[in-house]
């Protein structure tokens, strides 16, 4: 313990964030909502499956589920690299656009065009 005053308002101080933050934590947390909220979020309560079901066709669903998700993984990862194909073919087309353009409209649209410009008219 630091001696004096100072160490009498640590202790104090220490003291009452050991007493606040559990009862704060209390009072926040035992609200229903929160309650059900978390229940729910980290699915606390998890019941096994009614011993009458078929597991077979439980199982099947599931995988069934499964093959979908991984179908349109694939699906959407096909379109990804379709879409950066044709990203990749217009810039080759704007750069041969570009390319061919007349000396005043090369520099058209360009941030620092005129740059180019000025270099190549000297």
């Amino acid at each position: 313990m630091v001696l004096g005053r100072a160490g009498l308002r640590l202790e104090a101080q220490k003291f009452a964030a050991y007493l606040i933050i559990p009862v704060t934590a209390s009072l926040a947390f035992n609200e229903p909502t929160v309650q059900k909220w978390a229940a729910d979020y980290f699915q606390f309560m998890k019941y096994p499956s009614n011993p009458k079901t078929n597991l077979k066709d439980e199982y099947e669903t599931i995988k069934k589920e499964r093959e979908e998700e991984k179908r349109m993984r694939e699906k959407r990862a096909a379109g990804r690299e379709e879409y950066l194909k044709q990203l990749k073919t217009l810039k080759k087309m704007n750069k041969i656009a570009d390319d061919g353009a007349a000396d005043g409209e090369e520099n058209k649209g360009r941030w620092f065009g005129w740059l180019r410009w000025r270099r190549q008219s000297e």
